[in-house]
């Protein structure tokens, strides 16, 4: 019975070493493969876009591009510099064209980032734009989706080129639940 326990032992402490070294090898901190900071951070550039936005914050909206940053909408083109774009958006919500009501704010979802490099990114998103609706209950009015190029430029995280692309919402019959 000794024995049996003996090599039970053995083989346990024997796995754990396998296990440690695996999980905890030099890969896990070698800069190249363990990016968890830089993803946070590139997370917290993605949903400060919103909340630049949500706070009516055109500054701090335009310091989210890096220098050479550009802004497009729809399917492509040149895209504004971050200046043109934060006074673009500075007139969109002064001029509230669709009416929608306050308070509103954005909603993120479908985040991935993928990295070109030690300074260079790729990511996509999602978002819902959200209003007041009936009774004051929160109301997707608007989608959209963004395609962004990152890079680290004096040490932060910043758009080079975000380009957004509004969503159509779904037609009326498929947002109603099926009748049986």
């Amino acid at each position: 019975m000794r024995r049996g326990a003996g090599l039970l032992l053995v083989a346990t402490v024997a796995l754990a070493g396998c296990v440690a070294s695996f999980g905890n090898g030099p890969a896990i901190t070698d800069r190249t493969t363990d990016r968890s900071e830089d993803r946070a951070a590139i997370h917290a550039l993605l949903v400060a876009y919103g909340e630049t936005l949500d706070a009516r914050d055109f500054e701090g909206f335009a310091a989210l591009f890096a220098r050479e940053g550009a802004y497009g909408g729809g399917a492509g083109g040149a895209g504004a510099s971050p200046a043109e774009a934060a006074e673009a958006m500075r007139r969109i919500f002064a001029d509230n064209p669709s009416g929608l009501g306050e308070p509103n704010y954005h909603v993120f979802f479908n985040e991935v980032v993928r990295f070109d490099g030690p300074d260079a990114a790729t990511a996509t998103s999602k978002s819902f734009w959200v209003v007041p609706g009936e009774g004051g209950r929160p109301l997707p009015a608007l989608m959209a989706e963004y395609t962004d190029r990152i890079v680290r430029e004096d040490g932060q995280w910043k758009f080079a080129r975000r380009q957004v692309r509004g969503l159509p919402p779904a037609p009326a019959a498929a947002s109603s639940p099926p009748s049986d």
